[in-house]
């Protein structure tokens, strides 16, 4: 029946059977998710269902095997080989790589549905060697760019999954697009150490000119000039600052083109890329999984204008370049990238763990183990973990149940927003793991954030680790405050700028966050506002995932008796590193 009904109290998966009223013998069955979100404002929440619905294919069906063994197990060039097995390869089948090593002198380009295979990550090798300017592999639309701009004859208000446009550029059903806007400063807040102006070079990294804010989506109808699309906006688009629809092209004769789709890279280690390893470029429902990428310059796995991608139970580590500046991360989000799923993976040994980069919102961070980002010319400098942050303006992005050193975001070109932290474990110390012996003294802290961050979400986290010492420093404190001091260690470091020391604490940082439900090991108290709330079980998930076998789901309880259990990657880092 039509009508208004009450959601059971209490979290979980409830199982319901409707009768019909017109034929009561008829009925159907649903089952429904119900989930605790009052802590989360209406304003600051939005859908996120990442990834590849039912989840990423099995593909069974070989085109061809490819043995080590024809290029010399690694001394002969096997680029051209791969290569040509994989233009031929019919969609929706596998290129297979036997165990054994492969020297690859170029990228490898998989452009249609098709999977590129191993033996397994310690079975099949692919080596770049170091100095090459390349990715190892790259799936999509390699330096794709953007065309055939539009601009929207109304505003879009977020949640809605349709925009008018002032004219139809001819688009298709199934079609990638990104819609983006200009600069709003009510949002977008730049760091004036490295932007002034909207012609500034930096401000046309990893987005268009001065469009910072964006979002990729599926087209899912075309009705003249009104289009409809699979996901919904997580963010508003409005008509005074230019809201425009772009079409994907090439770079070199500037056609539109189609985004590659279910496509995938699978069992594999890869090696040496000097622009990165693996690369997702405006690809969707497309995946890495049980990938090795080892010792890259650039970014180990790459997200770039890429749709509901999947990258999971895949271990990134050891850049060559382990300093600011790109040449040492390990995941990165950019030019919108939208509702694509980071899942129990681990990134360890890099500069910066992982970067988002004008990212577009819907994309989860769920269950990964991130450690030791370290600068090689600046050991004891602590620097960022998991974050939202490096371009700005990724916007309604999920952290959920990850375990790292600390949650940051950092300000070195401006801010993000809306950002929602999840039931995380936060130890506010690097692991410090052989060979790299790094001590935490300078910006130590288990959360920080950096000036002109807004509207960041921290439910349910647990900060610091039991009996943990915080050498080469004193003491820890629940909160640092300015003037800042490394001594104590604050679990909370609100507000800082890493450009100015002597800055006070930004206050549309620490006036706009919401903590409610966290515990901390400097205190040994949860920390509420007002009255203790249900916490959220998860924000994406609807019962617990296979991954966790049999261990407790959520691991991270900061209201619970037992604060932590086990995080299944943070499980097969010990095991790497014992």
């Amino acid at each position: 029946n039509s009508g208004n009904y009450t959601a059971p109290a209490t979290e979980g998966t409830y199982h319901l059977v409707a009768t019909s009223v017109a034929d009561a013998t008829s009925s159907a069955a649903a089952s429904i998710g119900v989930s605790t979100t009052g802590f989360l404002p209406a304003v600051r929440r939005t859908i996120w269902n990442p990834g590849i619905p039912g989840g990423i294919p099995v593909r069974t069906t070989l085109c061809t095997t490819i043995d080590a063994a024809t290029y010399g197990n690694g001394s002969a060039d096997a680029t051209a080989g791969i290569q040509a097995a994989i233009n031929a390869c019919p969609v929706g089948q596998v290129v297979q790589l036997s165990a054994g090593d492969f020297k690859i002198t170029n990228t490898l380009l998989i452009t249609k549905g098709i999977v590129l295979r191993g033996q397994g990550p310690t079975q099949t090798r692919l080596k770049m060697p170091v100095g090459t300017v390349a990715s190892v592999i790259s799936v999509g639309t390699r330096w794709f760019k953007f065309t055939q701009s539009v601009n929207l004859a109304a505003s879009a208000q977020k949640a809605s999954t349709s925009v008018t446009l002032a004219s139809n550029p001819g688009l298709k059903v199934g079609e990638i697009v990104a819609i983006d806007k200009l600069a709003d400063p009510s949002i977008t807040e730049f760091n004036p150490a490295t932007s002034t102006s909207p012609n500034d070079a930096a401000r046309g990294w990893f987005t268009r000119q001065n469009r910072m804010v964006g979002q990729i989506l599926e087209v899912a109808s075309v009705n003249g000039t009104t289009v409809s699309f699979t996901t919904p906006l997580h963010i508003g688009f409005d008509t005074a600052y230019t809201a425009q629809l772009s079409r994907f092209s090439d770079v070199v004769g500037g056609a539109q083109v189609d985004a590659v789709k279910y496509a995938g890279v699978e069992d594999l280690y890869v090696y040496g890329g000097g622009d990165g390893n693996l690369k997702l470029a405006n690809a969707a429902y497309s995946w890495i999984k049980n990938v090795e990428s080892d010792y890259q310059k650039g970014e180990s796995i790459g997200i770039d204008g890429s749709f509901r991608c999947v990258v999971r139970d895949s271990y990134v580590h050891s850049t060559q370049d382990p300093n600011p500046g790109g040449g040492g991360y390990g995941f990165s989000f950019s030019f919108y990238s939208s509702d694509n799923l980071l899942e129990n993976n681990i990134s360890w040994n890099m500069n910066k763990v992982m970067v988002m980069r004008a990212s577009g919102g819907g994309n989860v961070i769920g269950y990964n183990y991130m450690q030791d980002g370290w600068i090689s010319y600046a050991t004891a400098f602590v620097e960022v973990g998991l974050n939202a942050s490096h371009m700005t303006t990724p916007h309604y992005e999920l952290f959920e149940g990850n375990e790292s050193f600390n949650f940051d975001g950092d300000n070195r070109f401006g801010n993000a927003v809306y950002i929602t932290v999840l039931r995380n474990h936060l130890t506010a110390k690097r692991r410090a793991s052989a060979p790299l012996l790094i001590a935490d003294q300078g910006n130590a802290r288990a959360i920080g954030l950096m000036r002109g961050h807004k509207w960041y979400t921290f439910l349910g986290n647990v900060l610091g680790t039991a009996g943990q010492s915080p050498a080469p420093n004193l003491s820890y404190a629940y909160e640092s405050f300015w003037p800042w001091s490394d001594n104590p260690v604050g679990m909370w470091r609100l507000g800082y700028n890493n450009d100015d020391w002597t800055a006070a604490a930004d206050p549309n940082v620490t006036s706009t966050i919401i903590r409610e439900g966290n515990f901390d090991y400097a205190t040994n108290q949860v920390h509420w506002s007002g009255a203790a709330q249900p916490l959220p079980v998860s924000l994406y998930l609807s019962s617990k995932p296979a991954f966790f076998g049999s261990n407790p789901w959520p691991w991270v309880d900061a209201t619970g008796t037992t604060k932590l259990a086990t995080l299944p990657a943070r499980v097969r880092f010990d095991a790497l590193h014992p």
